[in-house]
């Protein structure tokens, strides 16, 4: 279960060290025993080239250093290697250094740090969070940590990013912005009509799974700390309050769903525009980069009156086997290089605020930009473990809940290890999700059979269906467009009736469609043409035979979202599209 994995990450976010502060610098975590136990494991293609180098090579001969990071500046650290190839740096040896780069998501960069399948030499997370988390996981395996806490090179606090005319008929600028002033459009009956524009229906929020991304986990928080009218000292006993729970389960309700990557949200605001969501939880450096997107409308960010949290981008070189001294001098030299003036003046440029003071704050990070160089004003402190344990369960019990068709492809293409990958892959998603959540089976081939709810998942609803997949065997045709149709059609009804809840349909095949009495053109049309239609597709192409395009387009036509997988990722793949339930 992914639960107890993330639940770890929730006790080693109290040493995140986001005190209240006035606008400072994130503190950075507590020093732990940097000494590592040598990890088993192959090498991967990218840390191979310099495991085991640091102390045999001459003079001239290259220093590799392997670095995994944050996409989120992605850009800025790709040209920031660019500009440090001319340089030609080398070690007190002599011997020169090269770059090698990777971004990854932070929580599969610890995954593969902790198995092994990666060996960087310097990881680079969004949030010190990761830093700790790795600590964490990999002293379980190891009994020592492996990560220093690393020091801060770029920053950007946790925003919320909202539409600019629906910032200025909360009262922005001149007037401060919370969660509550949000809340308040969303529990009137009338949505934006209560401020004069009926025509922008209800209030719609988006962030992402707190069990998979930090920007989701502090939104949540951050949500509790507003419920329980508190800057600091959140503990177990406020999350037990009922306004408190109520206060969470009413934003929550705002939701249109959750998700995995904090940038999704933002493009797929500028792509479907305001009708589709009013605001999502983000970072300040989105906002900034969303004007370079040519949105409909612009976007600003709203730093929450109640408080909110900074992401911080440590750098922290390993101490592991396959670091050895070389590695670790030339790692410490390219974060000078990433430290000083021009990079750093880079990064702002890029919309991050400098992890270095000497470098002031300008534009773009201005009104013109959408963002508030003096904010923000108040940071939330992180409250002890005792609390963070508490704080998803809480959430699991005021989340908004799911309703969500599975279409399982059985046809006969699928025979062998395709299908038993597709089955585990299928049990793992039923896993991610909430024991409050509801989830239909739909089988096809080239029949479209009879669904197999909708069932609880908690009290034995999750095992019902996970014998059900099981028992699964592979044969016939593919009939896609009429069992997606099908699926429509059925939660479709529920979604008439049952408002309140996210109402989905996820889909994954191996093929073409072969033989449905529907077209494409038709299924299309069973969609509404609006951003905010109450049931969405999310789409899953797996393996090279799937039609990819086909599948995305039937995703972005029913606003959801399209995945690619094969027998080797596929698991991943359903565990990753749970997260937008």
């Amino acid at each position: 279960m992914r639960l107890c994995f993330f639940r770890l990450a929730l006790l080693i976010v109290s040493i995140f060290g986001l005190g209240a502060c006035n606008g400072c610098n994130p503190q950075k975590a507590p020093t732990q025993d940097p000494s590592a136990d040598k990890p088993p494991g192959a090498t991967s293609a990218a840390g191979s080239a310099t495991a085991g180098a640091a102390n045999s090579g001459a003079a001239g001969r290259e220093v590799e250093v392997f670095l995994i990071y944050g996409s989120e500046k992605k850009t800025w650290l790709e040209e920031s290697i660019k500009a440090f190839e001319p340089q030609k740096k080398t070690t007190a040896s002599g011997r020169p250094i090269t770059i090698r780069a990777k971004a990854m998501g932070s929580g599969e960069s610890v995954q593969a740090i902790v198995n092994g399948t990666d060996k960087p030499h310097v990881f680079s997370p969004a949030s010190s969070a990761y830093i700790a988390l790795l600590n964490s996981a990999y002293a379980q395996k190891r009994a020592k940590p492996i990560a220093q806490p690393g020091e801060t090179v770029v920053l950007s606090p946790v925003v919320i990013a909202m539409w600019k005319p629906m910032a200025e008929a909360l009262g922005w600028p001149k007037s401060p912005i919370g969660w509550s002033d949000l809340l308040k459009v969303n529990l009137d009956p009338r949505g934006w009509g209560s401020k004069g524009f009926a025509e922008w229906g209800r209030f719609k929020l988006g962030h992402t799974h707190p069990e998979f991304s930090n920007s989701g986990f502090l939104s949540v928080l951050a949500e509790a700390y507003a419920g329980a009218k508190k800057t600091r000292g959140l503990s177990r006993a406020d999350l037990d309050n009922p306004s408190t729970r109520k206060f969470l389960e009413s934003v929550e309700q705002t939701i249109v769903h959750y998700g995995t990557s904090t940038g999704f949200f933002t493009d797929k605001m500028i792509a479907r525009g305001p009708a589709y969501m009013s605001a999502t939880v983000s970072y300040e450096n989105l906002v900034i980069e969303s004007y370079q997107k040519n949105p409909p409308q612009p976007i600003i960010a709203i730093y929450p009156k109640e408080g909110t949290f900074w992401s911080d981008h440590p750098y922290s070189i390993l101490d592991a086997e396959w670091v050895g001294n070389e590695e670790r001098e030339a790692a410490k030299i390219f974060l000078e290089f990433l430290k000083a003036r021009p990079q750093q003046e880079r990064a702002l440029a890029l919309g991050f605020r400098p992890g270095e003071a000497s470098v002031p704050i300008a534009s773009p990070i201005d009104l013109a930009h959408g963002v508030d160089p003096k904010q923000p004003q108040n940071l939330l402190e992180v409250p002890e473990v005792a609390t963070l344990e508490k704080l998803l369960d809480v959430w699991k019990d005021t989340k908004k809940t799911t309703d969500v068709v599975l279409v399982f492809d059985k046809s006969g293409s699928m025979r062998g290890r395709p299908l038993e990958e597709a089955k585990r892959g299928a049990k793992s998603f039923l896993d991610v999700l909430s024991d409050r959540d509801e989830v239909t089976l739909s089988f096809f081939d080239t029949v479209v059979y009879p669904t197999v709810g909708p069932v609880k998942l908690g009290d034995g609803g999750r095992k019902q269906l996970a014998q059900r997949i099981d028992g699964v065997s592979a044969g016939g045709g593919t009939s896609l467009y009429d069992a997606i149709d099908k699926a429509y059609e059925d939660v479709s009804k529920r979604a008439a009736s049952a408002r309140g809840r996210i109402h989905a349909i996820v889909v994954m095949t191996d093929g073409n469609d072969e033989g449905s009495r529907l077209t494409l053109p038709a299924l299309k049309r069973r969609f509404p043409n609006e951003a905010d239609t109450p049931v969405k597709v999310f789409t899953i192409a797996y393996g090279e035979g799937a039609s990819a395009d086909v599948l995305d387009e039937i995703a972005e036509s029913a606003k959801g979202s399209a995945a690619r997988g094969s027998v080797e990722t596929i698991n991943r793949v359903y565990a990753d599209m749970a997260a937008f339930f």
